[in-house]
């Protein structure tokens, strides 16, 4: 899954030894209005910044998980940038900063020279990006992956059945007495044990961005090793999936060897990043699939997403939300979702990481019936209810 604001990071780390003709556009958009941060607007913002990209070299568009949008590029000219800025402004009214940017101005948008000013803008990449690479992996002893080594596993993983590696947790459906039975399982495949089978000793996510390019790989290696199951379809089960993985050979070919029914077995779930950063491709995705018999899932929805969602108007039949201890505004906005008429209702919500008995709590107060989590596997495994 693409991770914007590690990758942000990573592009102003790789241009800081030489960052004269750099230039750098960054809108504000998290200081606007929520009724006004919506996804046509934040798309069509995104699309002015992919016309800039065209007539500019070495360029790039980041839009990161808070909503802020940079673009970053190579000779061009301020003016251009500037002009840029104020039709992504128009596209929200105009409408006033709520608060300081990160910069203490109350501009919608910034125009930095990385030359002069670039300090500021890496600041802010580290603010949003969280702990640097190699933390994780410093904390357990773990080297960490370099490009060559991602090249050599890229290849090994071509050629690898990753089946002993592939995991699987249950989304489980609760009635009102509180019993618990699998819905469908999602699959995935275990990170722990990748780097056991082809780089021992070494953290592959180290490096949030190397790790991002290989997730790709692992998409087709997947796709493959599916192809090849016999039992593929007779129970119900999702995948997490890159928007780009939808348009590759390897997903054509793993669709055309499906029948009608298995395909209405599998669930594609899409990382709320990924929908946002290529939320263009998934329109014209979205209809074909759900035409084939897929059923879509939005994945990684936090409670600042959800007043943003339509699910139906997105052809997703469900949407995952990670519990959080910020429960309070989590119950909220899922109280809302209820309320809202023509709105998919909230049996259409996954109530995922549940791993603390107020996950149960919250999902039962609001009228989530689908869960999914540790503590859920330790109740349904000990025949334990659902119940508060």
């Amino acid at each position: 899954m693409s991770n914007q604001n590690a990758r942000l990071l990573a592009h102003l780390k790789g241009i800081q030894s030489s960052p004269v003709g750099y230039t750098a556009l960054h809108c504000h958009v998290s200081t606007m209005p929520v009724s006004l941060r919506t996804r046509d607007n934040i798309s069509q913002a995104i699309g002015i910044l992919n016309e800039l990209k065209r007539t500019a070299t070495m360029s790039q568009v980041f839009l990161l998980s808070n909503f802020e949008v940079v673009f970053v590029g190579y000779d061009i000219l301020p003016g251009a940038l500037r002009s840029a800025g104020s039709k992504i402004h128009k596209l929200f009214g105009y409408a006033e900063p709520r608060g300081k940017t990160p910069y203490g101005t109350g501009d919608f948008y910034s125009v930095m020279d990385l030359a002069t000013h670039g300090k500021r803008l890496m600041e802010f990449a580290e603010s949003v990006a969280g702990p640097e690479d190699g933390q994780d992996a410093a904390a357990t002893g773990s080297k960490i992956i370099d490009g060559k080594l991602l090249a050599v596993i890229k290849n090994r993983i071509k050629a690898t059945d990753l089946s002993s590696i592939m995991l699987n947790q249950p989304i489980y459906a609760v009635d009102t007495a509180g019993k618990m039975a699998p819905l469908f399982h999602e699959l995935y495949v275990s990170i722990r044990g990748l780097e056991d089978a082809f780089c021992p000793g070494i953290s592959l996510t180290g490096s949030r961005w190397l790790f991002n390019d290989l997730t790709e790989d692992l998409d087709a290696a997947v796709l493959r090793r599916l192809s090849a199951m016999p039992e593929l379809g007779r129970k119900r089960f999702s995948l997490n999936l890159n928007i780009s993985a939808l348009t590759t050979p390897v997903f054509r070919d793993f669709d055309a060897a499906l029948n009608p029914q298995q395909r209405a077995n599998i669930i594609i779930e899409i990382h709320r990043n990924d929908l946002v950063a290529n939320f263009a491709l998934y329109k014209k995705l979205a209809p074909v699939l759900t035409a084939k018999g897929y059923c879509l899932c939005v994945d990684a929805l936090e409670a600042s997403l959800l007043p943003h969602l339509d699910l139906k108007g997105m052809h997703f039949h469900f949407a995952k939300v990670f519990w959080s201890d910020d429960a309070p505004q989590l119950a909220s906005q899922l109280r809302g979702r209820v309320d809202e008429k023509g709105e998919a209702t909230v049996s259409n919500y996954i109530l995922a990481r549940c791993d603390k008995p107020e996950a149960v709590k919250l999902a039962q107060s609001v009228g989530i019936g689908l869960l999914q989590g540790k503590l859920i596997d330790h109740m349904a495994r000990n025949h334990i209810p659902a119940v508060a």
